[in-house]
């Protein structure tokens, strides 16, 4: 077994996975030894790991409003800014499942 691998489970929420992928960003502690590639293999086991097993359970917000906020704050890195593009992209398809297809823009705000 090499000793570069790690094997951590992925939180459960999307804002404590978006923290751990700062932490294996910035490299601190017991990540400091990994190398980039190693680092972005991490992160790529870690959010797909996540998706498998918590996306399903994302609180998107029924109010329509509420939603396309949100959307637009994980569309535009504001929220989540730390998580991969693959995960951002399929939690942004979590709210046009249930709002959707399209983003916000496509959605009927005013009913």
């Amino acid at each position: 077994m090499s000793s570069h691998k790690h094997l951590f489970e992925p939180p459960s929420t999307a804002e404590a996975l978006d923290a751990l992928m700062h932490h294996i960003n910035t490299g601190d502690g017991d990540l400091a030894s990994l190398s980039d590639e190693q680092r972005e293999q991490l992160k790529n086991e870690l959010g797909d790991a996540w998706l498998e097993d918590y996306l399903d359970d994302y609180p998107v917000p029924a109010d329509l409003r509420d939603a396309a906020r949100e959307y637009q704050a994980i569309a535009n890195a504001d929220k989540y800014p730390n998580l991969p593009d693959h995960v951002r992209d399929d939690l942004l398809l979590q709210f046009e499942e249930h709002h959707g297809e399209g983003g916000p823009e496509h959605w009927n705000l005013h009913e």
